[in-house]
């Protein structure tokens, strides 16, 4: 059983050093060059199995189905041949005479072989078995289909050699690749017609595979990693162009504090919150800006613009860790988390203080009003909101009265 242990061997090494791309959801199996390959990979694995066969159905002197193995295991090696040239032609991507000669060779070869082998079961011309003891005997067709091959593995190993020579890069190793490959079928095909009982064909395709593994599969599987890496780079810019337009869309223009839009979409976001019990320490402080409207008609809304800009800017210095929102023309927000939250009534205290000092010295005055989620008792945003505004009210009453 020394032919079919080579057989199963070189089996083996084909699926361990090509299983990423036989595996059923491979994606490698989608990319052209990968899918020629994986045919080529299939004709070998289905040669190997005709090979295994072979010795045992020999060793038992089934002479009528070891002729039919026979025959389907020549046609597989044509096919084989076949799936190789077409693998060639689209992994070096050539379309000069050679890759034409190339693609009609192997089509030819499959055909002239079934057609050898049809004329074969009514002539003796390929290969027959002794009547007497049943020993495989070799035809004159057989031999010259097998110094066929020989040729046109000699001829794609001294073609790949000498553009090899000439050229650098990818290409480079791609025709070298192939080149060493050819050389290695036109050893082992040489070794076989001299010695028809010995699987050296096996051989010369589990050396083959092996260098083009070695040598195509990875350079291919570096090519695809600079495309990946290209299409990442792509994509990262596109995130920065999206968060650009994103920071947009839910920035006010004329304060860069976050605007209704952004605010709207947060409100969504604590609701469900509330509803699935995950919020639990929140505030929130309305503020309106006074004296906006009597600024724009006695001074123009430019300087009512720069107004919005210093009442903006001051409720940011002061809840400096808190989301703060426009929602209105003289109308903001500001949700307070963290250690805002932490130091909520010393921000409030200090910021009405400031609010306090304005009004006496004749500057900016803003209505503030404070309320805390209770989840206890909220069970919406909206309840919360309308417990901070109506406290921003009674405040702007309070400042109204005093002046």
């Amino acid at each position: 059983m020394y032919y079919s242990s080579i057989g199963i061997l070189t089996f083996l090494l084909l699926l361990i050093n090509n299983y990423d791309v036989l595996k059923k959801n491979s994606q490698m199996g989608k990319i052209p060059v990968y899918k020629s390959y994986k045919n080529f990979l299939y004709g070998v694995m289905w040669y190997y199995v005709m090979d295994v066969v072979w010795e045992p159905l020999y060793a038992l002197k089934l002479t009528r189905i070891l002729f039919v193995e026979t025959f389907i295991y020549f046609v597989v090696m044509a096919l084989t041949v076949l799936f190789w040239t077409q693998y060639v032609i689209i992994y070096l991507n050539e379309k000069n005479k050679f890759a034409k000669i190339l693609k009609y060779v192997g089509i030819i070869f499959l055909f002239s072989q079934i057609i050898v082998l049809a004329l074969n079961c009514f002539f003796p011309i390929a290969f027959w078995f002794d009547k007497e003891d049943g020993t495989y005997v070799t035809g004159y067709a057989r031999v010259l289909a097998m110094f066929f091959q020989l040729l046109v593995f000699f001829v794609i190993t001294v073609y790949m050699l000498l553009i090899a020579i000439q050229i650098s890069g990818n290409k480079k190793r791609r025709h070298l690749a192939v080149g060493l490959f050819g050389l290695s079928m036109t050893i082992f095909l040489t070794l076989q017609i001299v010695y028809p009982l010995m699987p050296f064909y096996a051989i010369g395709y589990m050396i083959g595979t092996s260098l083009l593994h070695t040598f195509v599969l990875e350079d291919e599987k570096d090519s695809h990693r600079e495309e990946l890496e290209k299409l990442l780079a792509v994509e990262r810019i596109q995130e920065v162009e999206l968060g650009s337009t994103r920071l947009l869309a839910y920035t006010d223009p004329l304060t860069g504090v976050k605007n209704k839009v952004a605010y709207m979409e947060d409100v969504e976001g604590l609701d469900r919150r509330i509803e699935d019990g995950f919020l639990k320490n929140f505030a929130l402080i309305v503020f309106d800006v006074n004296g906006l409207k009597k600024v724009n008609d006695t001074k123009g809304h430019a300087e009512g613009d720069r107004f919005i800009m210093t009442a903006s800017s001051m409720i940011c210095n002061c809840f400096k860790h808190s989301p703060v929102y426009r929602i209105g023309g003289d109308e903001f927000v500001a949700f307070l988390y963290g250690c805002d939250y932490e130091h909520r009534q010393e921000l409030i205290s200090k910021f009405e203080l400031e609010i306090d000092k304005n009004r006496k010295e004749g500057k900016i005055v803003i209505s503030s009003g404070f309320a805390e989620f209770s989840p206890e008792q909220d069970k919406s945003y909206a309840v919360v909101f309308e417990r901070a505004d109506k406290n921003m009210y009674e405040r702007k009453r309070r400042l109204k009265e005093i002046l």
